[in-house]
């Protein structure tokens, strides 16, 4: 027993591990490997994805749950005051307007309320509230003099002029992150 044999009594001594059980282990260990993989690639979770149109190339993506929220403010062009869009993402991993508040009526403001929407004063500002427009995808040029649009999306603060050149469009969506994207991420930026 001291040479690494195994000795059952009226059988010839033998190693601990045959050929044949080293093959099936190495077997089992790769297919394991490649389930981990095939796994880890397709699962994922949903993320708000901003992509550089034309060319369709993702300029930025952020993990974003079910009723995941995010607004977009800007400067109107015509009325020059701050405009907020407020959003949020649906089970059907869409996006949906919530509400959108503002600080003049006019030109490219919600000029009329559907079924269930309210419209109400405070501090100065209107607001257009329980909206729940699903709009899916929407796009949007960044403005190059004035708008100055800004993403606020969980606790960060991102000017769109930083992600993509001012006058440039880009197309807002959810996409599928997988999860050896999302940990790379997470371990490269640390959330």
């Amino acid at each position: 027993m001291t040479s690494g044999k195994l000795r059952v009594w009226g059988l010839p001594p033998r190693t601990f591990f045959f050929h044949e059980d080293t093959e099936l282990v190495s077997s089992l260990l790769f297919l394991f490997v490649i389930i981990a993989a095939a796994f880890i690639w397709s699962w994922s979770v949903p993320a708000l994805t901003i992509r550089q149109l034309p060319g369709n190339r993702v300029v930025y993506q952020i993990p974003m749950h079910t009723d995941g929220k995010f607004k977009l403010i800007y400067i109107h062009s015509i009325h020059r005051t701050p405009v907020e869009e407020r959003y949020h993402i649906n089970a059907e991993r869409k996006i949906v307007v919530d509400a959108v508040v503002f600080d003049t009526y006019g030109v490219g403001m919600p000029s009329s309320l559907a079924e269930g929407e309210t419209l109400r004063l405070e501090n100065g500002k209107m607001i257009t509230e329980n909206m729940n427009r699903v709009v899916g995808t929407f796009d949007l040029r960044i403005g190059q003099v004035i708008a100055n649009h800004t993403l606020y999306v969980n606790d960060k603060v991102i000017p769109l002029s930083q992600i993509s050149a001012p006058g440039s469009a880009v197309r807002f969506e959810v996409d599928r992150l997988n999860l050896f994207t999302y940990l790379r991420g997470v371990l490269r930026h640390g959330g």
